[in-house]
């Protein structure tokens, strides 16, 4: 999924290539921000859930799940074919918990064909399957 225009544009040259405007490769910058949204210390907890999840996994321009409080929208779309709410947004702010590991970010995932972002969070109550609709240890995937 694209990023923000606008957010590349608001960055000065060092910041958005990591080398000064003279094209000095001083330094390569990735993942740069991952210790300002990511509780780094969790990832000992998200590993006994998911043992594949790296911090690599876990960017600056990734979403939050809206099963998070730390989340500003708290709306899924029913994809369940035949039902009255299909394709629409459905509020699920009732239902959220603190995402304490991962800080309610999402990782980006790819289900065969489908890539969109993956919950990792052991206290989403997707996962822990006390949302409704859900089932007990698989993750919230979104599109």
């Amino acid at each position: 999924m694209p990023r923000n225009p606008v957010d590349r544009c608001n960055v000065s040259w060092e910041d958005r290539y990591g080398t000064t405007a003279s094209g000095n490769l001083s330094t390569h910058k990735t993942k740069e921000c991952v210790s300002n949204v990511v509780t780094v210390s969790g990832l000992a907890q998200i590993n006994m859930h998911f043992p594949w999840v790296g911090i690599e996994d876990f960017h600056y321009y990734h979403m939050k799940c809206p099963y998070a409080t730390e989340a500003n929208m708290h709306y899924i779309t029913d994809k369940t074919p035949g039902s009255a709410t299909y394709w629409q947004a459905i509020d699920v702010s009732g239902e959220v918990a603190n995402h304490t590991t991962t800080s309610g970010m999402m990782i980006r995932f790819s289900r065969g064909s489908k890539h969109g972002w993956l919950c990792v969070d052991p206290n989403c109550p997707y996962y822990q399957g006390t949302a409704s609709g859900s089932i007990k240890g698989r993750p919230y995937f979104y599109i």
